[in-house]
């Protein structure tokens, strides 16, 4: 693969991580509006169900974070990489 091809690649896989970063913000989005109607509507229960919804709920919240982290880390190490090719 020449140096041309790989800074290709590592572009394209720029943009693709950007489409994929505005997919999971807006998972991200939907995620916060449910979850705040669901923890509304969970407010006084103490129920086990309701304890594993909330727990579920964070979670989801978590990894959305996590993989917006991991997304902002490949951009910048692909982009790293590609200066150093010149």
């Amino acid at each position: 693969m020449s140096i041309g091809a790989v800074k290709a690649a590592l572009g394209e896989a720029d943009q693709l991580l950007d489409q994929a970063r505005t997919t999971i913000e807006g998972v991200g989005a939907a995620l916060d509006e449910v979850s705040g109607l669901a923890l509304t509507t969970l407010h006084d229960s103490r129920r086990a169900e309701a304890d594993q919804a909330r727990k579920a709920m964070a979670d989801a919240i978590r990894e959305v974070t996590l993989t917006l982290r991991a997304i902002s880390t490949a951009q910048d190490n692909g982009n790293a990489y590609r200066k150093l090719l010149g």
